[in-house]
């Protein structure tokens, strides 16, 4: 086995989560998953902890739309719930063979069963928890690489020395804290929002494996203007590419896409959360230095910006609340970020002293 699986469990548990003896500790993986979930399940194990495996295969999800009537889409999971809840620690690993096996799903039966388990998401988010992944065939042939390129990539940018970012998040928590409007300015794009009252988040490697990226939450009411969205998103098995998004008082009146525009359409029309906007983030991980049609890694790309249709983090104090958080990626290079009139970042270069 790749010494680098063990690097990466032993990581996720001795610093991301902090399993401690007597912890309850659930593990969730897909196709590719099961080795780095044992690892994980091991490094639990040494330290005194009760961890389980559970997996989650996509075909298995697949079959689950495909089969189920409509109406027991809302039928809530209780069972499911409870292991949550009797959980201390909740590790996700994103390990599918193919990213794209619900793509000849209707979406609405997506949206319909994200509103009958939000109760689930906002549970696991009460605990100790992290979403991470592992490399799979199905994520290197989405970034365009080979298994053995795709390993590299991930590798290098999970196992890292993350002193020096989070030297930058800290400095751009202190800035943004006093802040009270930020405007985004690029290719189709002039949006600007009020962060006013709100709570920057330093991503460190805890909830997310890779990490950066520091993130807020616009004021309801506050964004004004347009945005356009060059990085495609995988959702629900589809790439929706060239989202277009307009807002006026915090709402979105009008929206576009240039691929798979039914999908963004039904993910809007979730909740009335999913209208408004729960997240701004800006990345600044250098390790992450290409799009992988990932947005676990894309969004923390230094150098761009993610928005995030639907539910607010109660972190950064944003009251939003859907069934739905969608975060869009875009590239600032050309582009502006402007924070009470100053430049904190052009052409995707920092402009800090």
């Amino acid at each position: 086995m790749d010494h680098r699986i063990t690097d990466h469990a032993r990581f996720i548990v001795t610093y991301s989560t902090e399993v401690k003896r007597g912890d309850h500790v659930l593990i969730v993986a897909s196709d590719c998953g099961l080795d780095l979930a044992s690892e994980v399940y091991n490094e639990s194990a040494k330290l005194g902890a009760s961890p389980i495996i559970v997996m989650t295969p996509s075909e298995a999800t697949r079959k689950y739309f495909e089969l189920t009537p409509e109406e027991y889409l809302d039928i809530f999971p209780r069972h499911l719930y409870e292991l949550i809840e009797a959980s201390d620690v909740i590790i996700s690993i994103k390990s599918d063979l193919n990213t794209r096996s619900l793509s000849n799903i209707d979406p609405r039966k997506m949206t319909r069963r994200d509103r009958a388990t939000s109760r689930l998401r906002d549970m696991r988010q009460s605990k100790r928890w992290c979403g991470t992944q592992t490399p799979t065939p199905g994520l290197a042939q989405e970034a365009g690489m080979s298994l053995k390129e795709y390993e590299d990539f991930v590798y290098s940018a999970i196992l890292i020395d993350y002193s020096k970012q989070h030297a930058l998040m800290e400095r751009l928590k202190q800035l943004l804290d006093r802040a009270d409007r930020i405007q985004l300015i690029g290719e189709m794009t002039n949006l600007s929002m009020s962060i006013k009252g709100r709570n920057t988040v330093v991503e460190y490697p805890k909830n997310n494996v890779p990490s950066g990226e520091v993130s807020s939450a616009p004021v309801d009411d506050s964004a004004e203007g347009e945005i356009w969205f060059d990085v495609p998103s995988l959702r629900y098995g589809r790439e929706v590419k060239g989202v277009w998004l307009k807002f006026t008082k915090g709402e979105l009146i009008d929206y576009s896409a240039e691929t798979n525009m039914e999908t963004l359409r039904y993910i809007v029309q979730t909740d009335e959360g999913s209208k408004r906007l729960g997240e701004i983030g800006i990345g600044t991980n250098s390790a992450i230095n290409r799009i992988t049609r990932n947005t676990l890694f894309d969004e923390k790309i230094s150098g761009t910006v993610h928005l995030a249709f639907g539910n607010a983090y109660k972190a950064s104090g944003g009251v939003n609340r859907s069934a739905i958080h969608w975060d869009l990626v875009k590239t600032m290079k050309p582009g502006q970020i402007v924070v009470d009139g100053n430049i904190l970042q052009k052409d995707g270069r920092f402009m800090l002293k």
